[in-house]
This record gives C-alpha cells, structure tokens and sequence, in this order.
C-alpha cells in the first residue's frame, strides 16, 4: 500500500489538463466555453498600506470554490484511468490517492509498486503536478511468517518513500497485519473522549 501526497494539489492545478478533461469526458459546449473562461485572464491582487501588487493567475484555484472540487475530480479523472498492471489498483478521495498492489513475493509486490508509480510519475509531469517523497508513505502488508525481505524499496523523485507499519485512510487506520487494532484503540480513545466531555456538561 502506497500513500501519495500531491504538492500544492489545488494551488497547482493545470488548466490546459482540466480543459483536456472536459474534452475527453465529451462535455457540452457552452460549459467547456465557460470553463474556458473562467481560466482565462485572472489576475492575484495584494494590497497592503500603499502598495498594490498584481500577478496573473495561470494555475490553481481557491481551495472551497464550488467549482473547486468537480475540477479536480476532471484532472484525477485521467490518473485513474492509468492503464496499471492487473496486480494493482488506484483509489482516490480529493487529492489522497492510494496504490495497492498484490503478489506472491515482497520482491515482486515491489517491482510492480515501482512500475505503477513510474507511470504515476509520468501522468503527474505531464499535468504539471509533483508529489512530496517527504509525506508519501508505503506500507506492507503480509500474514506471512516466513522469512524473506521485509524493507520494500519505492521511489517516488528518486527518494525511497518512508515505510510505516501504519496508514490512515479516510479515517481508517490500516496497519501492516491487517488486524486494525490501532483503528479500534484510536475510535475508543475518542469515544471515550466524547462521553467524558458529555458528563462533564
């Protein structure tokens, strides 16, 4: 299981791949040409004391905009869609995108690691997006008790991603066994939390 982390993700979306997007995805006219237009002749203003700065906007977009989140989706579409070996698969919420790939060996789980990441790499210089080595993660996850290799090797700039015995998800933890006890101790500790709060009140 890789977990990779987008730099900047909304700051540092490309319009040319979101108006790419809207084409592939077969979208009508006249919502493509206002798209087009809303990409077109921004400009940042900063205004402080007596000095105002201008810059034109070419990337991104305000993080909470209602068009914001469906733009997105248009740009990550195209990443799901990676033609990924049958080992492996992608899933997404937002901007967190996990890989899972699935073998006999932990040599093999991560030779097909790398090759989906390599593409990822690739779909992501081609959209002008980059991914933090720094926070990306990967975790391995075996019930095996046989000896063989236990450190993976994923590459993600060049850099070997951190390996952790544990992963949250979308709220769930996930950890190398597969038992989720973590999960459990952290839903109690809070649960626990909350109900000492409501006595209190």
């Amino acid at each position: 299981m890789t977990s990779l982390d987008v730099k900047g993700a909304f700051d540092t979306t490309f319009w040319p791949s979101i108006l790419h997007g809207l084409k592939e995805l077969s979208c009508p006219r006249n919502l493509y040409n206002l798209s087009k237009g809303y990409f077109s002749h921004r400009i940042a203003v900063m205004t402080t004391n007596n000095i105002s700065i201008k810059r034109r906007v070419t990337k991104g977009y305000p993080q909470g905009s209602c068009c914001g989140p469906s733009f997105w989706n248009v740009l990550y579409n195209s990443l799901l869609n990676l033609d990924l070996t049958s080992h492996s698969t992608a899933i997404a919420f937002a901007n967190d995108i996990m890989i899972l790939t699935r073998a006999d060996t932990v040599v093999e789980a991560e030779n097909y690691m790398n090759l989906e990441v390599r593409k990822i790499l690739e779909w992501a210089i081609n959209n002008k997006l980059k991914f933090n080595e720094n926070k990306s993660k990967v975790m391995l996850m075996s019930h095996r008790r046989r000896r063989e290799k236990k450190e993976t090797e994923i590459y993600v700039n060049n850099k070997i991603l951190k390996q952790v015995n544990s992963l949250k998800y979308l709220g769930i933890i996930f950890d190398s066994k597969l038992t989720f006890r973590d999960c459990i101790n952290y839903t109690e500790e809070k649960c626990s939390i909350n109900i000492f709060t409501l006595q209190l009140d």
